[in-house]
């Protein structure tokens, strides 16, 4: 049944085309069109322009392949490159510097060795340490002893131990001791302390006591100013043991900094005095120290009493 109807749908397409065949051949044929004009043949101009036309289209073309030709030939610009900053020149070698200082006595050069070794960071400060652990000659132990309290560094702390424990040589001892306590910095008590305790040297002593003082240890004070007052303590030295309780400036010593501006005549000590009461900002001082910035003291102590005063009173 299927195939019948598709066998019937299939003869009705054909039909039907068939029929619409038979339609269009049974119709009367159209006239023919009329034939199109025929242009007529272009002038001379005409041709002349087309002609100069064409030529100027050839000359153009010629140009445009002439600069693609000189495009490729030409190479690719690359930027600029840029210009090498000068080099600079090496930092000045520090065991050159050291060495020249030794020469002179270690009296020129401290502040360029100072410099470099600062420059240099841990390097700087393992170069002095070797050079005050190994080096034979006593100045240069001391010289580097010294450069290391400038350093500020914690690392600087066990070389100068070690040396205060056992240089053979007392000057070189003292300024160990000497420099620990100005870097008063922590792993310096125990050495300092050892030091009283068992260094045969007196000035070794006296320096270990400035290191507690100066690391706010009272019994290291007490050591400092016993120091001071002690009648078997040399002229020459007090001074300087002065000078170490200036730099401590505890306020527990200000009465012994006040009598001495109003006892002493000495431009040294009331230097040492007006320099500690300053620091230690004493208000009480204020009156003696008008009375030295207005007196007939050296111009370098009544600077040091006015400026005092303005510390003071801030």
């Amino acid at each position: 049944m299927n195939s019948f109807r598709g066998g019937l749908l299939a003869g009705f397409i054909a039909g039907a085309f068939l029929a619409a065949v038979a339609v269009l051949l049974a119709r009367p044929r159209p006239e023919p069109p009329a034939p199109a004009p025929v242009a007529p043949p272009p002038s001379a101009a005409l041709l002349d322009a087309a002609a100069a036309l064409k030529e100027e289209n050839r000359v153009l073309k010629d140009k445009v392949a002439e600069l693609e030709k000189a495009k490729a030939a030409t190479p690719a610009q690359s930027k600029p490159e840029p210009k090498a900053e000068p080099e600079k020149p090496p930092a000045p070698d520090l065991k050159d510097l050291f060495a020249k200082m030794v020469e002179s006595g270690g009296r020129t050069g401290g502040v360029d060795v100072l410099a470099a070794m600062k420059a240099q960071g841990k390097a700087g400060i393992e170069f002095m340490a070797n050079v005050l652990k190994t080096s034979k000659a006593a100045m240069e132990r001391l010289l580097a002893a010294a450069f290391l309290e400038q350093s500020g560094d914690v690392d600087a702390i066990e070389p100068l131990a070690l040396a205060l424990k056992n240089d053979n040589d007392d000057i070189v001892r003292r300024m160990a001791a000497r420099a620990i306590g100005v870097l008063a910095m922590p792993g310096g008590e125990a050495p300092l302390r050892a030091a009283i305790a068992d260094d045969p040297d007196w000035g070794v002593k006296v320096n270990s006591s400035y290191g507690l003082a100066k690391l706010g240890k009272d019994d290291g004070l007490k050591l400092l100013r016993e120091y001071y007052e002690s009648a078997e303590t040399p002229a020459e030295y007090r001074l300087a043991i002065l000078g170490g309780l200036a730099d401590v400036a505890a306020p527990s010593t200000a009465p012994l900094f006040r009598k001495m501006l109003a006892d002493t005549k000495d431009a040294s000590y009331l230097l040492a005095a007006i320099g500690a009461l300053g620091k230690m900002k004493d208000a009480e001082s204020i009156p003696a120290l008008e009375k030295i910035a207005g007196s007939a003291q050296p111009e370098m102590v009544k600077q040091a009493a006015t400026k005092a005063i303005e510390t003071i009173r801030k």
